[in-house]
């Protein structure tokens, strides 16, 4: 029987219960599933600069690759409850691995494109292990908050590392850091566990009627994501212009940038700090507003660089706050990792429409009045669409805790 008597707070019971575990989950998902994704700035520069490219071709290929991502992470996030998890994640590194050493030395654009729709398959099987993996965690919202740490920690060095390799050595550099970065992340996938956690407690819910709740539920979580990412993603791929547009240098902007990873710390701490102690509810209906509040005045800041710096320092941090708690809040959904895999999918399908929504809405509204609304839209279908799940989950805590009481008044009696 576990003790009831109150624990003492130290900096130790902040920290993971569980590296190994911790490492394989987030080198999977962030080290490799959304390398390409924190490398984006500079692959679309240096994409431009090798191959004489307008934006909207330099745009493209991130928008393949992302949309390989999510095609192949929606296709093997079901089997996530019967697949080797382990050897799945790393037959996607070898291709993932593969493709980006082909990508260094492509000399066409159009072969690139190819080559870079093989890059996200790869990508996508891995990153769906990843966010499977979030399901083995005790506790679900401070693993998915030390996750977004580690993230954060990724992102300060791909804007300090990546900068100065896209200088030097271009488009092959970029290429040949994310294939070192991918070696090196894949080091941790031996700590992967190979299934999911097996259910201890029998549910009394027949199974057609559970079913039918996690699928509607994870329909409703799926459309979070991708009005999340989508939000994000408009803003993010735009930031560098909008940043000039306010009168920023390039030296200026970049460094701002650096500085904005750093403070993206912030938010996942805050996470992994607060974890399910407040419950999920509030936790993430106030990162839903931050995130959506940062991204709206970066796309507003054309004509002032306060609201572009306030903009852009909140943005990471916001992100990766709420990224941690939607992220967790899939993971309790469903034991099997079958929501929260997939969650990889969504995700990745506004992470590929961002870009093109965002540069059409521009290009149709003179301007960026029109991202600005798109933003809030995109801030209030998050909220809407994961009122339900949320519900879902605090029913399910309400439950365990009617058991656990029952329990212990079971062995108090027993006692007596």
């Amino acid at each position: 029987m576990q003790s009831t008597s109150p624990r003492t707070v130290t900096i130790k019971s902040y920290l993971p219960d569980d590296w190994p575990l911790l490492m394989s989950a987030f080198s999977a998902a962030y080290g490799i599933g959304l390398l390409s994704l924190l490398s984006l700035p500079f692959l679309i520069g240096t994409a431009m600069a090798s191959f004489s490219l307008n934006e909207a071709q330099a745009g493209l290929l991130g928008t393949v690759e992302f949309a390989s991502v999510m095609v192949a992470s929606l296709i093997v996030a079901p089997l996530m409850g019967k697949l080797d998890r382990r050897k799945l994640a790393y037959a996607g590194l070898l291709i993932a691995l593969c493709a980006n050493v082909l990508s260094i030395f492509t000399p066409s654009y159009y072969l690139l494109l190819l080559v870079r729709i093989v890059t996200g398959i790869g990508a996508g099987m891995v990153m769906a292990c990843g966010n499977a993996t979030v399901s083995n965690a005790k506790d679900p919202e401070r693993f998915a908050g030390h996750m977004s740490v580690l993230a954060v920690f990724l992102m300060i060095f791909i804007m300090f590392v990546f900068s100065r390799v896209s200088a030097a050595w271009g488009l092959a550099g970029i290429y040949s850091a994310i294939s070192l970065t991918i070696i090196f992340m894949g080091l941790f996938l031996r700590n992967m566990p190979r299934h999911a956690l097996q259910k201890d407690e029998a549910s009394d819910d027949p199974a057609d009627v559970k079913h039918t709740a996690i699928k509607i539920t994870g329909l409703l979580m799926l459309g979070a994501f991708l009005a999340f990412s989508l939000r994000d993603t408009m803003a993010w791929a735009f930031v560098e212009r909008i940043g000039a547009e306010a009168g920023f240098s390039g030296e200026q902007i970049g460094n701002l940038l650096s500085i904005q990873a750093m403070s993206g710390l912030i938010g996942p701490i805050i996470a992994t700090i607060i974890g399910s102690r407040f419950g999920l509810k509030w936790p993430i209906i106030a990162g839903i507003f931050v995130s959506g509040l940062a991204t709206y005045l970066v796309s507003a800041s054309t004509d002032s660089k306060l609201l572009y710096i306030v903009g852009v320092m909140l943005m990471p941090g916001s992100y990766f706050y709420t990224l941690a708690y939607l992220t967790s809040l899939a993971a309790e959904l469903d034991e099997q990792g079958r929501i929260v895999a997939a969650s990889g999918s969504a995700l990745m399908a506004g992470i590929a429409l961002g870009p093109a929504v965002g540069g059409e809405l521009i290009v149709s509204g003179g301007g960026y009045g029109m991202v600005g609304i798109a933003i809030i839209t995109c801030a209030l279908m998050t909220l809407i669409f994961v009122l339900v799940p949320m519900k879902s989950v605090q029913k399910k805590y309400l439950f365990k805790r009617a058991v656990q009481k029952d329990l212990e008044l079971a062995v108090e009696r027993a006692a007596s």
